[in-house]
Protein backbone atom coordinates (compact mmCIF):
# COMPACT_ATOMS: atom_id res chain seq x y z
CA UNK A 1 0.00 0.00 0.00
CA UNK A 2 1.36 3.55 -0.90
CA UNK A 3 1.88 5.79 1.63
CA UNK A 4 0.72 9.52 1.17
CA UNK A 5 2.81 11.98 0.08
CA UNK A 6 3.92 14.64 2.63
CA UNK A 7 2.72 17.06 0.28
CA UNK A 8 -0.30 15.69 -0.15
CA UNK A 9 -0.34 15.13 4.09
CA UNK A 10 0.18 18.50 4.52
CA UNK A 11 -2.60 19.93 2.10
CA UNK A 12 -4.81 17.84 3.75
CA UNK A 13 -3.85 19.19 7.02
CA UNK A 14 -4.23 22.95 5.14
CA UNK A 15 -7.87 21.87 5.02
CA UNK A 16 -8.72 21.09 8.23
CA UNK A 17 -7.29 23.82 9.85
CA UNK A 18 -9.27 26.34 7.10
CA UNK A 19 -12.37 24.18 8.20
CA UNK A 20 -11.68 24.88 11.55
CA UNK A 21 -11.30 28.27 11.37
CA UNK A 22 -14.77 28.63 8.98
CA UNK A 23 -16.62 27.14 11.71
CA UNK A 24 -15.03 29.20 14.54
CA UNK A 25 -15.83 32.32 12.12
CA UNK A 26 -19.62 31.22 11.90
CA UNK A 27 -19.67 31.15 15.46
CA UNK A 28 -18.25 34.42 16.01
CA UNK A 29 -15.19 33.46 17.84
CA UNK A 30 -13.07 35.82 15.28
CA UNK A 31 -13.46 38.76 12.93
CA UNK A 32 -13.91 38.42 9.75
CA UNK A 33 -10.05 40.42 8.65
CA UNK A 34 -8.80 37.46 10.89
CA UNK A 35 -9.95 35.13 9.18
CA UNK A 36 -9.06 36.21 5.91
CA UNK A 37 -5.29 36.55 6.69
CA UNK A 38 -5.02 33.62 8.23
CA UNK A 39 -6.84 31.43 5.22
CA UNK A 40 -4.99 33.29 3.22
CA UNK A 41 -1.78 32.52 4.98
CA UNK A 42 -2.26 28.44 5.22
CA UNK A 43 -3.13 28.56 1.58
CA UNK A 44 0.47 29.95 1.27
CA UNK A 45 1.95 27.72 3.27
CA UNK A 46 4.11 24.85 2.26
CA UNK A 47 6.33 23.58 5.25
CA UNK A 48 5.23 21.28 7.91
CA UNK A 49 7.04 23.73 10.68
CA UNK A 50 4.82 26.48 9.85
CA UNK A 51 1.78 24.52 9.88
CA UNK A 52 1.98 23.24 13.43
CA UNK A 53 2.19 26.89 14.19
CA UNK A 54 -0.92 27.91 12.48
CA UNK A 55 -2.83 24.25 13.84
CA UNK A 56 -2.13 25.73 17.62
CA UNK A 57 -3.52 29.26 16.37
CA UNK A 58 -6.33 27.62 14.56
CA UNK A 59 -6.96 25.53 17.74
CA UNK A 60 -7.09 28.41 19.94
CA UNK A 61 -10.29 29.71 17.98
CA UNK A 62 -11.56 26.10 18.12
CA UNK A 63 -13.31 27.02 21.14
CA UNK A 64 -12.93 24.50 23.94
CA UNK A 65 -14.16 23.78 27.79
CA UNK A 66 -10.94 25.21 29.31
CA UNK A 67 -11.55 28.55 27.08
CA UNK A 68 -15.35 28.67 27.27
CA UNK A 69 -14.72 28.17 31.59
CA UNK A 70 -12.28 30.83 31.49
CA UNK A 71 -14.04 33.09 29.52
CA UNK A 72 -16.88 32.59 32.92
CA UNK A 73 -14.36 33.73 35.65
CA UNK A 74 -14.54 37.11 36.78
CA UNK A 75 -12.12 39.41 35.85
CA UNK A 76 -9.61 39.83 38.62
CA UNK A 77 -9.10 43.36 40.54
CA UNK A 78 -6.25 45.74 41.08
CA UNK A 79 -6.32 44.25 44.70
CA UNK A 80 -5.26 41.16 43.59
CA UNK A 81 -2.05 39.62 44.41
CA UNK A 82 0.22 40.07 41.58
CA UNK A 83 2.47 36.87 42.53
CA UNK A 84 -0.88 34.87 42.88
CA UNK A 85 -1.88 36.05 39.37
CA UNK A 86 0.96 37.32 37.25
CA UNK A 87 -0.99 38.19 33.83
CA UNK A 88 -4.89 38.56 33.46
CA UNK A 89 -6.85 38.21 30.83
CA UNK A 90 -7.69 35.19 28.19
CA UNK A 91 -5.18 31.80 28.33
CA UNK A 92 -3.05 31.14 24.84
CA UNK A 93 -2.16 28.29 23.79
CA UNK A 94 1.34 28.61 25.66
CA UNK A 95 -0.98 27.89 28.56
CA UNK A 96 -0.12 31.53 29.72
CA UNK A 97 -2.28 34.46 30.80
CA UNK A 98 -2.24 37.06 27.75
CA UNK A 99 -4.21 40.09 27.27
CA UNK A 100 -6.49 40.27 24.26
CA UNK A 101 -4.79 43.39 23.56
CA UNK A 102 -1.27 42.24 23.78
CA UNK A 103 -1.66 40.02 21.05
CA UNK A 104 -0.13 40.70 17.16
CA UNK A 105 -1.72 37.58 14.84
CA UNK A 106 -0.57 37.87 10.98
CA UNK A 107 -0.40 41.29 12.27
CA UNK A 108 1.50 44.46 13.13
CA UNK A 109 0.39 46.45 16.22
CA UNK A 110 1.87 49.35 18.47
CA UNK A 111 1.81 49.29 22.43
CA UNK A 112 2.39 52.36 24.22
CA UNK A 113 1.52 53.29 27.76
CA UNK A 114 1.61 52.38 31.64
CA UNK A 115 3.15 48.68 31.94
CA UNK A 116 2.26 46.37 34.55
CA UNK A 117 5.28 44.06 36.08
CA UNK A 118 4.43 40.76 34.71
CA UNK A 119 2.60 41.86 31.31
CA UNK A 120 3.23 39.67 28.43
CA UNK A 121 3.27 40.66 24.33
CA UNK A 122 2.84 38.02 21.84
CA UNK A 123 3.84 38.18 18.14
CA UNK A 124 2.53 34.97 16.05
CA UNK A 125 3.70 35.82 12.76
CA UNK A 126 3.51 39.32 13.25
CA UNK A 127 5.44 42.32 14.17
CA UNK A 128 4.68 43.97 18.06
CA UNK A 129 6.39 47.51 18.91
CA UNK A 130 6.68 48.68 22.63
CA UNK A 131 7.27 52.02 23.10
CA UNK A 132 8.50 52.67 27.03
CA UNK A 133 8.76 55.88 28.79
CA UNK A 134 9.88 56.06 32.09
CA UNK A 135 6.80 57.56 33.26
CA UNK A 136 5.48 53.89 32.10
CA UNK A 137 7.27 52.06 34.52
CA UNK A 138 7.47 51.09 37.98
CA UNK A 139 9.97 53.36 40.14
CA UNK A 140 12.23 50.12 40.70
CA UNK A 141 11.68 47.34 38.43
CA UNK A 142 9.38 46.37 35.61
CA UNK A 143 9.54 42.58 33.92
CA UNK A 144 8.07 42.30 30.76
CA UNK A 145 7.33 38.46 29.24
CA UNK A 146 7.69 38.15 25.58
CA UNK A 147 7.24 35.68 23.18
CA UNK A 148 7.25 36.03 19.76
CA UNK A 149 6.82 32.51 16.60
CA UNK A 150 7.97 33.56 13.73
CA UNK A 151 7.56 37.03 14.54
CA UNK A 152 9.25 40.27 15.57
CA UNK A 153 9.28 42.47 18.40
CA UNK A 154 10.80 46.11 18.39
CA UNK A 155 11.08 47.68 21.75
CA UNK A 156 12.05 51.66 21.80
CA UNK A 157 12.85 52.99 25.60
CA UNK A 158 13.48 56.26 26.53
CA UNK A 159 17.26 57.45 27.17
CA UNK A 160 18.18 56.49 30.92
CA UNK A 161 16.67 53.29 31.42
CA UNK A 162 18.45 50.11 32.76
CA UNK A 163 17.58 47.52 30.45
CA UNK A 164 18.41 43.92 31.50
CA UNK A 165 17.72 40.98 28.58
CA UNK A 166 17.00 37.18 29.58
CA UNK A 167 15.05 36.99 26.93
CA UNK A 168 16.05 33.10 25.67
CA UNK A 169 16.40 32.64 21.95
CA UNK A 170 15.88 29.45 19.70
CA UNK A 171 16.42 30.13 15.93
CA UNK A 172 15.96 32.92 16.57
CA UNK A 173 17.88 36.57 18.15
CA UNK A 174 17.27 38.91 20.88
CA UNK A 175 19.98 42.36 21.44
CA UNK A 176 19.82 45.18 22.79
CA UNK A 177 21.44 48.19 21.03
CA UNK A 178 24.66 49.49 22.79
CA UNK A 179 23.20 52.86 22.49
CA UNK A 180 20.14 51.98 25.08
CA UNK A 181 23.07 50.54 27.46
CA UNK A 182 25.13 53.76 27.05
CA UNK A 183 21.96 55.90 28.09
CA UNK A 184 21.28 54.00 30.86
CA UNK A 185 21.07 55.72 33.90
CA UNK A 186 22.16 54.59 37.66
CA UNK A 187 19.03 55.62 39.80
CA UNK A 188 16.22 55.51 36.59
CA UNK A 189 13.97 52.32 36.47
CA UNK A 190 14.72 49.02 35.12
CA UNK A 191 12.94 47.12 33.02
CA UNK A 192 13.48 43.26 32.59
CA UNK A 193 12.83 41.53 28.98
CA UNK A 194 12.19 37.65 29.72
CA UNK A 195 10.75 35.17 27.17
CA UNK A 196 11.56 33.26 24.12
CA UNK A 197 12.05 33.78 20.59
CA UNK A 198 11.28 31.06 18.32
CA UNK A 199 12.37 31.51 14.64
CA UNK A 200 12.06 35.63 15.29
CA UNK A 201 13.45 38.29 16.33
CA UNK A 202 13.22 40.65 19.66
CA UNK A 203 15.53 44.12 19.50
CA UNK A 204 15.57 46.81 22.16
CA UNK A 205 16.43 50.33 20.79
CA UNK A 206 16.48 53.61 22.30
CA UNK A 207 12.82 55.74 21.81
CA UNK A 208 13.15 58.88 19.70
CA UNK A 209 10.26 61.54 20.17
Amino acid sequence: MKLPALKEIIEERKGNAIEKLSDSYAKNRLPLEEYERLVEYINKIESERELIVVEKIVAEYDGNEAAEKSAKKPAYSDDDDEDEYPHHGDQNFLGQKIEASNLSVLSSRTFSGPLKSGSQFVSLLGSGQIKVRKADLSKRQTILNIVTILGDCSIYVEPGINVINRAIPILGSSDVNRKVSKAAEDEEPELIISGTVLLGNISVKLLKD
